[in-house]
């Protein structure tokens, strides 16, 4: 500003009076700033459609949010298979396993290998898998123990990870995921999940 300006604006301080800024101070002010009141809408308009184009451009660029990771969730469950007691049904025959799951999951388990001399039906449990009940069967190979884990999903990839030393194998069938976890080597694991739907 100018020094009429700062001496006006002192002078109207020390009188203590309001005062309307002259006639000139006002048009200057308004050359200088902008005018009061007159052009805020047209820059507003400009930042909200600003704002607005790069918020539909973050919906549309960005890549969707990662699906559940089946892998890591197989791992865990495994985890807790070790670390339990005990199963919640033990396999003394063939075929008390998979009935003992009828009413207690929403679907039947399409489980029809109930083991052999090589992987032995060891029982089973009802798990929450990805945030849903599922059926957790548990197999033994000589020392090993290995955690299928059935549920409900349209769309499981086939895949085969190691995780924390862990090896996992997740596939899909008829509308359901499965995932195979154990310490064992790959062409076990793999034996194994040839046996299974």
């Amino acid at each position: 500003m100018s020094d009429e300006a700062d001496r006006l604006i002192a002078a109207a301080l020390r009188d203590h009076a309001r005062q309307p800024a002259p006639a000139h101070l006002r048009r200057k002010l308004e050359r200088r700033y902008g005018g009061r009141g007159r052009r805020w809408p047209v820059p507003a308009m400009s930042a909200l459609a600003g704002a607005a184009i790069a918020a539909l451009v973050l919906l549309v660029v960005r890549p969707p949010a990662p699906g559940p990771d089946i892998a890591s969730e197989a791992v865990g469950d495994h985890l807790r298979v070790l670390a339990a007691r005990g199963l919640d049904v033990e396999a003394n025959d063939l075929h008390n396993v998979k009935p003992w799951f009828a009413g207690k999951l929403d679907f039947t388990p399409p489980i029809t290998f109930l083991g052999d001399e090589v992987f032995q039906l060891k029982g089973g449990s009802v798990a929450v898998f990805l945030g849903h009940k599922a059926a957790a069967f548990v197999y033994g190979h000589r020392l090993h123990v290995l955690s299928l884990f059935v549920f409900e999903s349209p769309d499981t990839a086939a895949s085969e990870r190691t995780i924390q030393g862990f090896h996992v194998a997740t596939w899909g069938a008829a509308g359901f995921g499965f995932a195979l976890v154990s310490d064992i080597n790959w062409d076990d694991l793999r034996a194994l999940k040839s046996r299974l739907p």
